[in-house]
């Protein structure tokens, strides 16, 4: 006979199995954010420090139009690469929360083979125990 805590034990293999990938898709997640705050971050850095370089070139009267100028294109390039190490901040978070995914979905399904495989068994055990059972039965009907 098939033992219950056995297959109790393989029941709680498959569950803990599956909760790992969840974290690290989770994971994968807190990483995106993370990436996104530090190029958000970054990215405001950059601003403020062109603001800071347009405020000094005003200052100086012979160079203001200039100055303006510069500013402006530091302040656009800052923006381009802000929104450019978002990017790929997004991009690396979607590939990294993709792998996780498949696997994820791969040991799923590895998971349920498993179980399916078990419970054929398990049914295959049981047919040969209410076999054994019917022919007992039928030896004692037999030996009345």
């Amino acid at each position: 006979m098939i033992e219950r805590r056995a297959i109790l034990d393989l029941v709680d293999q498959l569950r803990l199995a599956v909760p790992e990938n969840v974290r690290q898709a989770a994971q994968v997640l807190e990483q995106r954010e993370q990436l996104l705050r530090d190029a958000k971050e970054h990215g405001q850095a950059l601003i403020e420090e062109a603001e800071r370089e347009r405020a000094r070139l005003v200052s100086q009267t012979a160079v203001v139009q200039e100055a303006e100028k510069r500013s402006q294109e530091i302040i656009i390039g800052s923006e381009a690469r802000a929104r450019q190490t978002i990017a790929d901040a997004d991009a690396t978070a979607a590939a990294h929360l993709s792998e996780a995914a498949q696997a994820a979905a791969s040991q799923l399904q590895d998971a349920d083979s498993y179980a399916v495989s078990v419970i054929e068994k398990l049914q295959a055990d049981i047919r040969a125990v209410l076999e054994a059972l019917d022919r007992s039965s039928e030896s004692l009907r037999e030996s009345r």
